[in-house]
């Protein structure tokens, strides 16, 4: 037998598992590697016990010189594999419950684990108000260097990848179907600009055809891509509810663009933020939740920053611990201690804990007297700052 590369492995499991499956993370706590996992045969597949009928028939049936021959028809279509053995391989997506075995790509995917990631959704039925929102947001995102996820369908998909791409900056496609299928044939120059300047992504194989069931399957991606997920427009059952699903059950953020209560793509984004999602108007409204995660990326002063960097080339240096907020009246020793350590930047709640050296209960206690005194804005994950 010719060698085989580490890759076919993979690309061998994921056609009999299917996408969305989470069976290879069993399989990887029970075998030190794919390989011997399949040299083992049926009879140890047989013994695990979780596997369909359907699964073990294409395991033994369809084989890994097979899955090669994929691998080699790839590379002939200008397509790259990359599976979890990949360096390429984002650490977004390890931390899914049911990572990909294999993504196709066709461009460059970029390093996720350096840049900001965010993933714009919506309806495919998008109004004229929502498209513009999606794209201005986008621009504004990829000019500050965010990588902006998608998923390349008609409406608000199509006006956030054209805002990334407008500002010149890095546009993520993830696709519910192979990368050469003819899908929304209407889009098709923009998905070539997206692979020149980012990567369309799929976990399909070549010629897979869009077929309805795959989308819902391929929106774990797009959340599992983006540290949080916007969604600008969507009705009370839709695709990109299901991405933001998704964001929550993978312990991201989630945001929405407020809608008209009157529009019928309005009822899905509403209750999103009724049930907790941030609502945001602007990029900055999501910029702000992560200044702290990406310092050197994001530097918010009220809008001037960027004319600094255009007129400069370099972000200016935050002043630190300055507090130009005059101290809230008829306030508790506690919360006074608080608000001396809080700046115009997130603070985490544990670096509040080391500097005040108060426990917990008595720091959100103390912050509580400090937003009925309008002193202090509250973020996701334990964050505080200056209004």
């Amino acid at each position: 037998m010719s060698e085989i590369d580490p890759r076919a492995y993979w690309l061998w499991l994921q056609h009999a598992l299917g996408a969305g499956s989470s069976k290879q993370n069993r399989i990887l706590a029970s075998y030190p590697s794919l390989q011997v996992f399949y040299q083992e045969g049926k009879e140890s597949w047989l013994l695990e016990g979780y596997f369909t009928p359907k699964e073990l028939h294409a395991l033994e049936t369809w084989s890994v010189e097979q899955a090669q021959a994929l691998l080699d028809y790839c590379e002939k279509l200008g397509q790259t594999v990359i599976t979890p053995d990949d360096a390429e391989y984002p650490d977004l997506l390890r931390e899914i419950p049911n990572p990909p075995c294999a993504l196709f790509v066709k461009g460059k995917l970029p390093d996720f684990s350096h840049r900001l990631s965010i993933s714009i959704v919506g309806t495919r039925k998008a109004t004229a108000t929502g498209r513009g929102a999606a794209r201005s947001i986008a621009f504004e995102l990829a000019k500050k260097g965010v990588i902006i996820v998608s998923g390349g369908a008609l409406g608000i998909d199509t006006a956030a990848h054209q805002g990334a791409l407008q500002a010149g900056g890095t546009t993520v496609c993830v696709l519910g179907c192979g990368i050469d299928a003819e899908y929304l044939m209407v889009n098709a120059s923009m998905r070539d600009a997206i692979a020149l300047h980012g990567a369309l992504v799929s976990e399909y194989p070549p010629q897979t055809q869009p077929i309805s069931s795959n989308f819902p399957i391929r929106n774990r991606i797009i959340a599992g891509l983006s540290v949080g997920t916007l969604v600008v427009e969507a009705a009370a059952r839709s695709g990109s509810l299901i991405t933001a699903d998704f964001a929550l059950d993978q312990g991201r953020d989630v945001f929405a663009v407020p809608a008209d209560i009157f529009s019928p793509v309005s009822q899905g984004v509403n209750n999103l933020i009724k049930s907790g999602a941030k609502p945001v108007s602007c990029a900055e409204d999501i910029l702000e939740e992560y200044s702290e995660l990406f310092p050197e990326k994001i530097y918010l002063d009220g809008g001037k920053t960027n004319d600094m960097i255009k007129d400069n080339g370099m972000i200016p240096k935050k002043q630190e611990n300055v507090n130009y907020l005059q101290e809230p009246a008829d306030i508790s020793d506690d919360a006074k201690t608080v608000f001396r350590f809080l700046e115009k930047q997130p603070v985490h709640i544990e670096v509040l804990q080391e500097k005040t050296k108060m426990n917990t209960s008595r720091i959100l206690a103390a912050i509580t007297e400090l937003e009925l005194s309008g002193a202090v804005k509250t973020y996701s994950g334990g964050r505080y700052s200056l209004p």
